[in-house]
């Protein structure tokens, strides 16, 4: 057995359940059974009589709506009137001589069936809908849309058109009539997926939809009474649900000439070893940088109005006007859309980005050798401290000859040149009396050209690296201040180390590593200079352009 959840009904069906019970109060209260103003016919009698309306009576009855809206169930119809829609009536003559030969198939200029089905949808919900102490409502349509139906001063609108005639009310429900239609309007799940020239950005998004066990589903006390899948899409679930009408987004869509210009300059920082996946691992990992920062919450009617944009997955975008140069706008029932052209991203603002490692934390993993390591506040030392805490890590050595080190793991390291910083927090920050400096050599973890692990090559005075066997540099930091110490300048990784977390085992898969070692010896005379103990605040890695 298989069953697909959609959020989207849950959603309905739970704001239907709103709507039938304060709608049906206000219904009571304004029009009881013996009110002498209710007509008594159902809506689709009612619209029938009337001249006015002829040409939606017309498209209720091409599209079977006219049998619904005559059950003993109640609905609200919002009406347009027949000038509204003369542009549909070369459709409906066609149609009723059977001139169109599918729901979908379009003659220029034509509507087909489809395209009137939706557009009656979208004037009809269920429940009365008066304008009794209206202000501001959105109304779950039979479409699925959400319409606004809203009060400004005296006039009442419906999706931004006027209503003309209001609350005319029936034996099953209600009707208003408008001088315009309210168009029918793509989410943008339905813009990507039915708009020429984003073939590849829709191709992708699907193939990211997939079934996955629903434990939940399946499991009734502890017992499998049946495997239940449900249909899950990462983009849709983690970036922007864009396939739902409550969510608003405003959205870069790249057409194919876009998304291959894109695709090319992401795809080499994704290189991938073949024993990872190779080209295949490479090409889907660089997709999902392409479009991961593609979506904002809310509608950006004028970007240029923006110092800064914060994509849905927070990444900061500043300028953003330049992201909507040349790329066309397309008003969506959950937001806007941008077509565009080009993707004017830069890498260090879209994936390409700044990688921090806090000294203090171990979800990365941490390997500690004759040190004992504690976290310490950086709040009331008037330095700046990322992250407000750093790493103390306190020599617990018995021997001159233990030798002190940290070795720090960094994840998703890209196939790029990167600048290696360590920051170190000074021990005079706690402790004015002592002023020494601590004295540090340093060698990187990495994966070679040939996909080989080198193990901690050693890094150099001139901060490059080399071989583990080349003999390491030995650094001072600067004792009276916080010092962001370069180790390692325009290195350039070979492969990206892209990390799954969700992996029980992460941690094994990170490839990349940065050894600190304290190079100041067990001995008085070095230790009244330098200090043995460390503290750090992080590890700090700064695309190179």
């Amino acid at each position: 057995m298989k069953i697909k959840q959609n959020g989207l009904i849950v959603f309905l069906s739970i704001l239907i359940a709103v709507f039938a019970v304060s709608c049906a109060d206000e219904w009571d209260e304004h029009y009881n059974a013996g009110s002498p103003d209710k007509i008594d016919q159902n809506l689709y009698e009612y619209l029938k009589t009337q001249e006015e309306l002829s040409v939606f009576t017309e498209m209720l009855e091409l599209t079977g709506y006219d049998t619904l809206i005559s059950e003993a169930q109640t609905f609200t119809v919002w009406a347009p009137d027949n000038n509204a829609l003369l542009e549909y009536v070369p459709s409906l003559v066609l149609l009723k001589e059977g001139s169109v030969i599918s729901d979908d198939v379009k003659l220029p200029g034509i509507y087909s069936l489809n395209d009137i089905r939706k557009l009656v949808g979208n004037h009809i919900t269920r429940f009365n809908q008066t304008s009794a102490g209206l202000k501001l409502r959105k109304v779950l349509m039979l479409n699925g849309k959400l319409v606004e139906f809203s009060k400004a001063g005296n006039a009442l609108l419906f999706g931004e058109k006027k209503v003309t005639k209001s609350d005319i009310a029936l034996n099953n429900g209600i009707v208003h009539v408008l001088s315009e239609f309210s168009p029918y309007r793509k989410n943008m799940w339905e813009f990507i997926n039915e708009t020429d020239g984003l073939d590849s950005l829709s191709a992708y998004i699907n193939s990211l939809t997939r079934e996955v066990f629903d434990p939940e589903a399946s499991i009734v006390d502890g017992v499998l009474m049946d495997s239940i899948m449900r249909e899950t899409n990462d983009l849709l679930e983690m970036v922007a649900a864009l396939n739902t009408e409550d969510s608003t987004y405003t959205a870069i869509l790249p057409d194919n000439g876009a998304w291959d210009e894109a695709y090319a300059r992401i795809y080499p920082y994704f290189k991938t070893p073949e024993a990872d996946g190779g080209e295949i691992v490479q090409s889907e990992r660089t997709k999902w940088a392409l479009v991961r920062n593609l979506f904002f919450r809310g509608k950006i009617g004028e970007p240029i109005a923006a110092d800064t944009l914060y994509s849905t997955l927070g990444m900061p975008f500043e300028t953003p006007a330049r992201l909507f140069e040349n790329a066309q706008a397309n008003i969506m029932s959950n937001g806007l859309s941008y077509v565009s052209p080009q993707l004017k991203y830069t890498a260090n603002e879209a994936w390409f980005s700044p990688i921090v490692v806090e000294a203090e934390h171990t979800f990365f993993g941490r390997t500690v050798s004759n040190y004992n390591p504690s976290i310490l506040s950086g709040l009331g030392t008037g330095a700046i401290i990322s992250s407000r805490n750093y790493a103390l890590f306190t020599d617990i050595s018995q021997s001159s000859l233990s030798t002190l080190f940290v070795t720090f793991p960094i994840p998703n390291t890209l196939s790029g040149k990167y600048n290696i910083y360590c920051v170190f927090v000074p021990a005079k920050l706690v402790d004015s009396t002592d002023v020494r400096p601590y004295k540090v050599k340093f060698s990187l973890k990495y994966t070679d050209s040939a996909g080989k692990v080198v193990n901690f090559g050693a890094v150099n005075a001139n901060n490059e690296v080399k071989s583990p066997s080349t003999a390491k540099a030995v650094f001072s930091t600067n004792p009276d201040e916080v010092d962001k110490m370069l180790v390692v300048k325009d290195f350039e990784f070979p492969y990206s180390n892209i990390i799954d977390f969700t992996e029980q085992n992460f941690i094994n898969n990170i490839s990349v590593a940065l050894k600190v070692e304290n190079a100041t010896a067990k001995s008085p005379a070095q230790m009244v200079n330098y200090n043995r103990n460390l503290r750090i605040d992080c590890i700090i890695l700064e695309p190179v352009q």
